[in-house]
């Protein structure tokens, strides 16, 4: 039993270490259209335009990581969508990034 959960302990902490190391501070401007955010359906074109350039800087900015870069790639993406759409300040890109976070 001490086996597994010691074998478990250090899968996690191998799993969790590039979440800890990843950086999700840099700057990046983004380009969007402010007029097409106030229609539902202008603000989900907006979302996933934005949401893949931020995926692709995200991914750039830990490209060197061999261990867990899709996980922190993903983290990178969500902790920076957050950042985006608090600042664009826009209440169907809101309602959009609520929508995709609850899955």
């Amino acid at each position: 039993m001490k086996r597994t959960l010691i074998a478990a302990a250090l899968a996690t902490s191998l799993i969790a270490t590039p979440a800890f190391a990843a950086s999700d501070n840099f700057e990046m401007a983004v380009e969007f259209d402010r007029a097409a955010t106030e229609s539902a359906e202008g603000a989900q074109a907006e979302y996933t335009k934005i949401r893949g350039e931020v995926s692709q800087r995200c991914a750039a900015e830990h490209e060197n990581f061999s261990v867990g870069r899709n996980f922190v790639t993903t983290l990178c993406t969500a902790r920076t969508m957050n950042k985006v759409v608090k600042a664009i300040d826009s209440p169907e890109l809101s309602k959009v990034h609520a929508a995709r976070k609850a899955g």
